[in-house]
């Protein structure tokens, strides 16, 4: 068996539950599955189709069914995004699907409900960017501002938003260092949570959010970086940490090579010496407000052991909850995790 196929059989028995939980279905997946005979084909072919969707919210957009189009570019955008994903070898491809993945989440932007507010924020040089919802009717809302994991972007986030805004809660979404095309510019690091302070300096000003009210969040790195926000940020209310390290030390050296390859994009030269500096030691017993912690009991990748760590040092309250059959990141029960999520915001801020 070649590298390629290593990589490419890597990318099916690691991710198809992440990819079919974020705007895939699962005919277009088995679609794309059975073309595919290289690695190398993947960016190509995933861009392909993620240019017919966004034919098709064209289509949609002349006709007037605002709707349809919002809808058919946001899948569009997530299809770019499944391009891109782990094909950072070839830059030209890599920057390719990234912008392309940009343009059609701007016209995403005002067709969706709630609509999305394009954001962007100036941190260490470089603009983070992301996006703003409102919940309908709803004045003055609460807040949640979440930020992705290493290998993941902000459009990722796309679904979780849905059920967390629906439920009356405004919601952010961000890049950070080392994400999406920040990733271009900067790499993640051990302090991400200044980023995080960076983006709620941006939105606490606004009058149509209840800057009282705030909570940070995210999966995977974006989990651990949010509980160390919330150690340094006395505005953030609360927190959400799904499928997060205590630290991430010593995962470099048994990655697969399809995932290891992306560590250099996000982390840099010396991947294992940033994952070893990224922790949460230290830190946990000055985060005094409640916490949700989200586990599959399914993840060897950061499993719940990671859970019972972080809950035995944060100083204030904590809930945890395992999913006995969850996937990291609980991609293949979102369906139960997701609003769970969502009403826990709603019902703790």
């Amino acid at each position: 068996m070649t590298v390629a196929d290593d990589r490419l059989e890597s990318m099916y028995r690691r991710f198809t539950w992440r990819i079919l939980s974020n705007s895939v279905a699962p005919w277009e997946f088995e679609q794309l599955r059975q073309s595919i005979d290289d690695y190398e084909q993947w960016c190509v072919q995933w861009s392909a189709r993620a240019a017919e969707h966004a034919a098709r919210g064209d289509e949609a957009a002349a006709l007037g069914r605002t709707r349809t189009a919002g809808e058919a570019y946001v899948r569009a955008a997530l299809f770019y995004h499944w391009a891109s994903f782990m094909f950072t070898h070839d830059q030209d491809q890599f920057r390719s699907a990234l912008g392309s993945m940009d343009e059609v989440w701007a016209k995403a932007a005002p067709l969706v409900t709630p609509r999305l507010e394009l954001l962007s924020v100036d941190f260490d040089g470089v603009r983070l960017p992301g996006y703003l919802q409102l919940p309908v009717g709803v004045e003055s809302p609460a807040l949640v501002v979440l930020f992705p994991g290493a290998d993941s972007t902000k459009e990722e986030l796309y679904d979780l938003t849905q059920h967390i805004v629906r439920r009356g809660t405004a919601v952010a979404a961000f890049d950070g260092p080392g994400q999406g095309a920040v990733s271009l510019e900067r790499t993640m690091r051990a302090d991400y949570e200044t980023a995080i302070v960076a983006v709620l300096d941006a939105l606490l000003h606004r009058s149509d959010i209840d800057a009282e009210r705030v909570a940070v969040g995210g999966i995977s790195y974006g989990g651990l970086f949010a509980l160390r926000a919330a150690a340094v940020d006395p505005r953030i209310r609360a927190v959400v940490s799904i499928s997060s390290w205590y630290t991430p030390a010593g995962r470099f050296d048994t990655m697969e090579p399809l995932t290891r390859t992306g560590q250099y994009q996000y982390l840099g030269r010396d991947p294992a010496a940033v994952m070893a500096s990224i922790t949460l030691a230290g830190m946990l017993q000055r985060v005094t407000v409640p916490v949700l912690q989200v586990y599959g009991a399914l993840d060897a990748m950061s499993p719940p052991q990671n859970a019972e760590r972080i809950a035995e040092e944060l100083a204030g309250p904590v809930t945890t909850v395992v999913y006995p059959d969850g996937v990291h990141i609980l991609n293949n029960v979102w369906f139960k995790a997701r609003p769970m999520v969502g009403d826990w915001l709603a019902e703790t801020l």
